[in-house]
């Protein structure tokens, strides 16, 4: 059997199978994206949420007339928060919740740390960069008055 000269010009020029050829070559690249869409939205959303608890435990402290008062109000307020938050979180740890007198007289200072580290984006997000599993968010109020 003999080769003609037109034989490799013919396959230069033939484009079956090159729509299968592009998909496989693009589908990983769409994929890595699409997946690190939905880790780093459910990354965001649980530090949205330690921020909201935060804040709101802030706000509850206002309520209070002493500083136990306003540290027990915060801790239930932001564990209320956070307990709203669900799943979304994605691991099975507790929230530190610490609340107290802020750096300045007159103020109250709530933080909320909560540990990533359980969620199974942490684990199975390991195609994509992710930033630090502990996430901490801290509020400071005054006390009340004028």
């Amino acid at each position: 059997m003999r080769i003609s000269a037109r034989a490799p010009l013919r396959l230069l020029k033939c484009d079956r199978g090159l729509a299968a050829l592009e998909f496989a070559l693009l589908a990983p690249a769409l994929l890595a994206l699409v997946f690190s869409v939905i880790v780093y939205s459910i990354y965001f959303t649980a530090q949205i949420g330690v921020r909201q608890a935060a804040a709101e435990g802030a706000r509850a402290a206002v309520a209070g007339l002493s500083i136990g008062e306003r540290v027990t109000l915060a801790q239930e307020r932001a564990q209320a928060v956070i307990d709203n938050y669900g799943s979304l979180l994605g691991g099975k740890s507790q929230p530190q919740i610490t609340a107290g007198a802020g750096d300045t007289s007159g103020t109250f200072r709530v933080e909320v740390r909560y540990d990533m580290s359980g969620s199974p984006i942490m684990k199975y997000g390991a195609f994509v960069p992710l930033p630090d599993s502990n996430v901490a968010a801290s509020v400071t109020v005054t006390n009340g008055g004028y």
